[in-house]
């Protein structure tokens, strides 16, 4: 059975080496470590067997498991970061980014390793591989995110259907019958993007509910790419003159769009969205909308966390943060 010596002599580094790596108090280059973590996945290293005092001290560190889908806004989700590391640090937490390609391997490695002391996984998809390992094993995690079976994990997400539902009634109750919805792009459900899904579903059930038709326009990622297919949809008399959005690039860009027509809010369009407060400020947004409150979410997963790492085999839960329309003079 491999010792914490065995993965130092096939990593090529010494012990202490090791055990920095395996209890986080120090740093170590992304290089070393990677060899290290490679070590410990061939010789399937665990620290119980080789060094029974590390598994029981905390690293104090948790890890974030991002999966970031080409499709979709990076500012949007540097929100989430920012917010998980500030809630982190309130609690005593540092955090590590796992950013890997492949998602599932890097969680298996950081539970092997004994990296941290929980992980926290951004952007869950149904039927996420990364949830795999997490089940298997047990290991703390909380899933931001809100997946059809999440697996016995810890699950904490806005409550997008609320919020959709909240969005399609604002538009109906002002006499709205018909909407452009400017979407995310197709791949992006077809992946089992969670957000992306429960939005939708609920914005066209609220819809048919209300009596306002939906007309579906999927905006891809990209700035140039985004202010072109505004543009198109924007510029075609068949489409209606009311956006209710659900895609942070397309939100973040329609200001500029604007300004390219010729066009006013809400003198010549009503305009709807879901977006953070952090976007609204940097893109000067003055929308009505939802807010996606990473900030709560992040305080809330962190929360979840803690209290997993506390207690392993309490009963898993699943929170969804209420949402809450802010009114501005857009419709």
């Amino acid at each position: 059975m491999a010792n914490i010596g065995d993965v130092a002599r096939e990593a090529g580094v010494s012990r202490s080496t090791v055990s920095s790596v395996l209890t986080g108090r120090k740093y170590v280059s992304p290089q070393t470590r990677a060899r290290i973590e490679d070590a410990i996945a061939k010789l399937e290293y665990s620290v119980n067997t080789g060094a029974r005092a590390l598994a029981t001290s905390k690293t104090m560190t948790f890890g974030v498991v991002v999966r970031f889908h080409e499709a979709e806004f990076s500012p949007a989700l540097a929100t989430y970061l920012v917010a998980l590391s500030d809630a982190a640090r309130e609690q005593g937490y540092a955090v590590m980014l796992l950013t890997e390609a492949d998602g599932t391997e890097a969680v298996r490695r950081a539970i092997a390793g004994r990296q941290v002391d929980g992980l926290i996984l951004l952007n869950v998809l149904d039927g996420d591989p990364r949830l795999d390992p997490i089940s298997e094993s047990g290991f703390p995690a909380v899933l931001v995110g809100m997946p059809e079976d999440p697996r016995g994990i810890d699950a904490v997400d806005l409550d997008f259907a609320a919020a959709a539902a909240m969005l399609v009634d604002h538009l109906a109750e002002h006499g709205h019958r018909e909407a452009m919805f400017v979407r995310w792009p197709d791949e992006l459900y077809a992946a089992g993007s969670t957000y992306a899904t429960r939005f939708e579903r609920a914005a066209y059930a609220r819809a048919d509910e209300r009596g306002l038709r939906l007309v579906p326009v999927p905006v891809p990622v990209g700035p140039a790419q985004v202010r072109a297919t505004l543009r198109a949809a924007l510029a075609d008399p068949a489409n209606p003159r009311t956006l209710l959005i659900h895609n942070d690039a397309a939100v973040a860009m329609l200001p500029f769009v604007l300004n390219d027509l010729g066009l006013e809010v809400p003198a010549d369009l009503r305009v709807v969205s879901l977006h953070s407060a952090e976007l609204a400020g940097l893109y000067v947004l003055s929308f009505t909308a939802v807010e996606s409150k990473p900030t709560a979410v992040a305080a809330a997963a962190v929360e979840m966390l803690c209290k997993r790492v506390a207690e392993p085999r309490a009963e898993a839960q699943k929170r969804l943060i209420a949402p809450r329309l802010e009114r501005k003079a857009s419709v």
